[in-house]
């Protein structure tokens, strides 16, 4: 596991950027919407990191005087420092100086607007996770647009032809190329979108099939190809089932897709649970390498099939496999986690399966929890577990570790002058941890219905 000595330590040299001023919309998203998802710690940071971007006589930084300022510990400043990053607060640049070592640049990104917060789904879902209904209802009220009501007057409003007159285009076009200059300066350079993985997708295939299908190519604007990518990264659609998907709700006339009918149909689709197959990076014979290794190191059979059917499903369509064997069925809030999951974090989509089979088939949770689940997923992000075996070999450390610890705490002293011991410390969501992080029977149980779903879809073929 590493430490965060070994990502930043405290005699290392940061700097501080801003583009533009704190606004007044982005200090009210900052103080209502964000602080309650990132924690008092890393609201702290933001300001604190604002007020270094505003000195006037510095502009280097060692990081031992944040800590000291804050009342931080290095593990608790990285933590809160991470959530920033992640919420894309702030983004973090780093370079070795061949005199002063590694050397940090961070740049403050702008809150959102408070009405782009809400207009983002995955940013209101995670403030509604983290306030409650009540308190996000409160802020949904507070900050919606206030609306006025005219239909008993008459607008009169002058227009600006007829105030200032016709613009002298000349003059314009003389100038045009010097305030398109002034405009490129005035865009900012932060990128703050969430990452998802678009190699998935052949493009070029895609929209030419989608040109069979009268789908207009307009439609592939850089916010839609986003839509796609993560439609094929949470549910696992090929570059044909989008394409299909897309015919369903196209206009006839001119082409267009109809957004909000394709998000309506790919939730009918995702609720009716139609297993996807997921794109196979490995031949058969590297996977039989792969596996056989595996096997010589400890991994059991089990073992190996969770890893086979978390990498050939799906999360979408994991989920629902495990809710059904379980009797019971996935919960609009179980779709706005898993959602927020594959797209926010870094985790592959098997990883994720493997996480959430922990959770509901070994813990034996009813649910997935958005705060036990994230808890975990930030845990492995920072780990940069890229596969599910790490993650089975990650939760089996972890509970040899607690044993060890209990173990050593219960060994009698061998006399009063004994140092206490110390106390071990783990994530704090492994409560009472499992071994095992396959359930057998539930496995063999969505195995063989993702099996006879599959040979149904060949004879309708």
């Amino acid at each position: 596991m590493r430490s965060a000595w070994e990502e930043v330590q405290p005699n290392h040299i940061y700097q501080v950027f801003k583009s533009v001023p704190l606004t007044e919309e982005g200090n009210d998203g900052l103080s209502y919407l964000y602080q309650p998802i990132i924690g008092a710690q890393a609201m702290a940071l933001y300001y604190a990191l604002i007020g270094d971007s505003e000195d006037k006589n510095e502009n280097e930084f060692v990081h031992i005087d944040m800590l000291n300022a804050l009342n931080l510990g290095l593990p608790d400043f990285l933590k809160a420092r991470k959530r920033l990053e992640g919420m894309g607060l702030l983004s973090v640049f780093i370079k070795d100086d061949p005199e002063f070592g590694r050397m940090f640049l961070y740049r403050l990104e702008e809150p959102l607007h408070p009405q782009s917060f809400f207009q983002d789904e995955l940013y209101s879902f995670l403030l509604w996770s983290a306030v409650g209904e009540r308190k996000f209802n409160q802020m949904v009220s507070r900050f919606k647009p206030k609306a006025v009501t005219t239909s008993s007057y008459q607008e009169i409003t002058s227009s600006f032809s007829d105030v200032y007159g016709a613009i002298r285009e000349e003059a314009f076009a003389r100038k045009e190329d010097e305030l398109e200059q002034v405009s490129k300066e005035y865009q900012l350079t932060g990128d703050t979108a969430l990452t998802l993985d678009d190699n998935r997708i052949d493009w070029d295939f895609l929209m030419d099939f989608a040109k069979r299908k009268y789908i207009d190519p307009t439609n592939f604007t850089a916010d839609f190809k986003r839509k796609l990518t993560l439609y094929q990264n949470l549910y696992g659609f090929d570059e044909i089932e989008l394409v299909n998907l897309m015919a369903s709700v196209v206009s006839l006339t001119d082409g267009q897709v109809s957004q909000k009918e394709l998000d309506k149909l790919v939730n009918r689709q995702m609720k009716q649970s139609s297993p996807k197959k997921q794109q196979e990076s490995l031949s058969e014979t590297e996977e039989t390498r792969r596996f056989n290794t595996l096997r010589q190191t400890g991994f059991s059979e089990n073992d190996i099939g969770l890893i086979q059917l978390s990498e050939s499903t799906a999360p979408a369509d994991f989920l629902q496999a495990i809710k059904q064997e379980k009797r019971s069925f996935v919960t609009d809030s179980e779709n706005w986690l898993l959602k927020s999951l594959v797209e926010r974090s870094p985790l592959p989509n098997s990883v994720i399966n493997v996480l959430m089979h922990y959770v509901l088939a070994v813990q034996k949770n009813s649910s997935l929890q958005a705060n036990f689940v994230n808890k975990i997923a930030t845990d492995w992000s920072e780990l940069q577990i890229t596969s599910p075996e790490e993650a089975i070999r990650h939760v089996r450390q972890l509970v040899k570790e607690s044993k060890e610890a209990k173990t050593t705490r219960n060994k009698p002293r061998a006399n009063n002058y004994q140092k206490p011991i110390r106390k071990e410390t783990l994530p704090d969501w492994v409560d009472n941890p499992q071994e095992e992080v396959e359930d057998p029977e539930m496995l063999a149980k969505m195995q063989k219905s993702m099996q006879e779903y599959l040979k149904s879809k060949e004879g309708e073929s």
